[in-house]
């Protein structure tokens, strides 16, 4: 049998705060990420006199297997709860969001005003011819077997190690084992509300008034930079767009791009918060 997926058991995954100063950030991840993707940022922020937190969306990080039944309106209302919490303590207020969770960060930020937003690869549809067709979808095709349409090589070490991210322990050499992968069944539903959060921000875009950095990754393929244009323009507060070498993980402090990323994200936060000082208590 195929295990659980037990890859976001680590205490990395699990929400977390770097205390600092009066301005705060909301760093929300990704799918099907966890909030040590974000902590790259939140140091970045947090060694300019922020305070940072990371939350940790419903569904994901321990709880990955209880995904599928989790929607679109528990990842914002966890979103809403985290800022409201931050308002309360912090003058200043700014949402950062990597893909699905610049999304959110999105649509939060046209529910409960903040003082800036930053989103990297922000999401809000795919082009696939298909996209649009998920509502009626996930009726006729309940489920999807995303490993039996890749056709999944398991002699490949870079298919090998993308499959253990998942299923750590997994003996890939075993044929029950890879039978079991290849069955692996992921609800159209969830799909759709991954889709949905995209609309919503997409919708909820022109009452964002707040100024706001866009970063993208000019070689990214799931989130292009064309689609992010188009819902670039859809804000309703100054934008400042940035485009830099690399795909869809330029949050990654490894990437080639990290060092001009760092510099977009200290100069915008220092606009939202000018009071933000170094290590501030």
């Amino acid at each position: 049998m195929m295990p659980p997926i037990t890859a976001f058991n680590g205490d990395q995954h699990k929400a977390f705060t770097l205390t600092g100063g009066k301005p705060a950030a909301l760093l929300v991840h990704g799918f099907p990420g966890t909030p040590d993707e974000m902590r790259p940022t939140a140091e970045v922020l947090h060694a300019a006199g922020w305070t940072t937190h990371a939350l940790l969306l419903p569904g994901f990080g321990a709880d990955i297997n209880t995904l599928r039944e989790r929607t679109t309106d528990q990842w914002l209302t966890a979103v809403i709860e985290a800022l409201t919490a931050l308002k309360r303590q912090h003058t200043s207020v700014m949402l950062v969001g990597h893909s699905m969770g610049a999304a959110l960060a999105i649509k939060a930020a046209a529910q409960t005003p903040v003082d800036g937003l930053i989103v990297f690869a922000p999401f809000y549809k795919l082009t696939h011819v298909l996209w649009s067709l998920l509502p009626a979808l996930k009726i006729v095709l309940p489920n999807v077997k995303p490993f039996r349409l890749m056709k999944p090589d398991f002699n490949d070490p870079k298919t090998r190690e993308g499959i253990l991210n998942f299923m750590p322990g997994a003996d890939l050499d075993n044929p029950a084992v890879q039978a079991a992968v290849k069955d692996f069944a992921i609800p159209m539903q969830m799909i759709d509300q991954i889709r949905l959060t995209g609309q919503r921000a997409y919708q909820a875009a022109p009452t964002v008034k707040c100024p706001a950095l866009v970063l993208q990754g000019r070689q990214d393929t799931l989130v292009l930079p064309a689609i992010t244009q188009q819902l670039m323009g859809r804000m309703g507060g100054a934008v400042q767009y940035t485009e830099v070498d690399g795909e869809h993980d330029i949050i990654a402090s490894e990437k080639p791009a990290w060092d001009e990323i760092t510099q977009a994200v200290l100069t915008f936060a220092a606009l939202v918060a000018p009071q933000a000082q170094h290590h501030e208590d």
